[in-house]
């Protein structure tokens, strides 16, 4: 039966795998550098969004983690060999925060606390792309963030059960995917000012 969390369901699918279209002809094109710390933790948090969206009622709302994830791991294999070399103290930094809270949020059983303990360690990931982003604007799709941003949208209207720990998570990235296209697109007019 179409109803409207299945219509919403294929849109927001349909935006997770366009989203990596433009990272993936960037990255054949070597115009796009990915920073493996951050798409290794996507990749995770991703298919750690699915089971919790998908175990807690989220239906077809959950799905898209469940693409992005998978996708996300391809990004991740071709960042080891051919991703941004730049790793910084900060960068590790935040990967130990991340795993240390990876392993809070194992201990904890609560899915509650679990979701947000995601949503924030998967908002922690952003970190090192927002820094080589601020130095390297270009290397970075903002059609695929806008995507990704239309997708957790649609994500939002496909959840069957709204709830704390079916809503958080994407309305999250909502806004690290919005605030990442806004910033890619102030940093790129600020380097073409100075350059001219």
């Amino acid at each position: 039966m179409i109803n409207r969390e299945n219509i919403f369901t294929v849109i927001s699918v349909t935006f997770g795998f366009l989203l990596f279209l433009p990272y993936f002809i960037g990255l054949f094109k070597k115009t796009i550098k990915p920073h493996v710390f951050s798409w290794l933790t996507w990749a995770i948090l991703t298919g750690t969004g699915f089971i919790f969206s998908f175990t807690n009622g989220g239906g077809g709302g959950s799905f898209t983690f469940g693409v992005q994830s998978v996708l996300c791991v391809a990004v991740v294999i071709w960042a080891i060999f051919r991703g941004e070399k730049n790793i910084t103290k900060s960068d590790w930094l935040v990967l130990g925060a991340i795993c240390l809270t990876f392993v809070v949020y194992l201990l904890t059983k609560n899915p509650t606390l679990s979701v947000i303990l995601v949503a924030s360690i998967d908002f922690m990931g952003y970190i090192p792309t927002f820094r080589k982003s601020y130095r390297k604007p270009y290397d970075e799709s903002s059609l695929t963030y806008s995507f990704a941003f239309l997708s957790f949208f649609f994500s939002l209207g496909a959840l069957q059960s709204h709830t704390l720990v079916t809503a958080f998570y994407p309305t999250i990235l909502l806004v690290a995917n919005s605030a990442l296209v806004i910033f890619l697109l102030i940093r790129r007019q600020v380097i073409k000012k100075t350059i001219n």
